[in-house]
C-alpha cells in the first residue's frame, strides 16, 4: 500500500523497477541433511521470527504489486528467487505483461537442470535480462557466459560457487542470447 504512489509514478515516467523479492528457498528451510543449499543456507538462513513473511508470501506480494500496477514495468531480480522451481516465476511472466526477470546470481542453481532451464529461457526469451550481481571480473563473465552459451557438461567453478552439484552449459540459441544480452524494456 505505501509503495503504490511510487510504483504508479515510475509507470507514468516510464521507469522500470528492479526489485529483490525473497531469498533463495533453501534459506527458509530447516538446516539439515535434506537442505540442498545447506553450505550457504546455514550462514545466510532466514530465522523464523514473528512477522517475517515466508518465501511464498513474498512471491505473493510481488504478484500483488505487478497485478495492481499494470502500467509499471517491474523486473524481479534473481528470477524472483524461484530458481529452485522456475515454473513459479514462469507462471507470473505468462500472466503479467509488465513483469520481467533478471537472471543474476542464480547461475549455479539453474545450471544444475540444463534442459528445463533452457526450455524456460526459450519460452520467456522476451522477458529475461542478463545480470550478474557477482562482481565484474573476467572469470565471473567467463563462467556465466560458459553456462549460457556452451553445451559443456559437468564442470565446477569453486571460486564463484560453493555448491556440491555440477554446472552444465545451456547451449542457448543465438536468438535467445541476443535478446538476453540486449533486451530493453523502456
Amino acid at each position: 500500500e505505501r509503495m503504490k504512489p511510487l510504483l504508479e509514478k515510475c509507470g507514468e515516467l516510464g521507469l522500470p523497477i528492479n526489485i529483490h523479492v525473497a531469498e533463495p528457498y533453501w534459506m527458509y528451510e530447516p538446516m539439515d541433511k535434506h537442505n540442498d543449499g545447506l553450505m550457504n543456507a546455514f550462514t545466510w538462513r532466514i530465522e523464523k521470527k514473528e512477522g517475517l513473511l515466508s518465501h511464498q508470501q513474498l512471491i505473493n506480494s510481488l504478484e500483488n504489486a505487478v497485478r495492481d500496477n499494470p502500467g509499471t514495468k517491474i523486473i524481479a531480480c534473481h528470477f524472483a528467487n524461484c530458481s529452485y522451481d522456475l515454473n513459479i516465476i514462469g507462471r507470473l511472466l505468462d500472466a503479467y505483461p509488465n513483469l520481467y526477470a533478471d537472471i543474476s546470481a542464480r547461475y549455479a542453481e539453474t545450471a544444475a537442470t540444463p534442459r528445463a532451464t533452457k526450455a524456460f529461457y526459450e519460452k520467456h526469451q522476451d522477458k529475461l535480462l542478463y545480470g550478474t550481481d557477482m562482481g565484474k571480473d573476467s572469470e565471473m563473465y567467463a563462467t556465466t557466459l560458459r553456462i549460457l552459451e556452451t553445451e559443456d557438461e559437468h564442470f565446477y567453478d569453486r571460486n564463484l560457487f560453493s555448491y556440491h552439484w555440477p554446472l552444465h552449459g545451456l547451449g542457448l540459441s543465438s536468438q535467445v542470447l541476443e535478446k538476453l544480452y540486449s533486451i530493453l524494456i523502456f
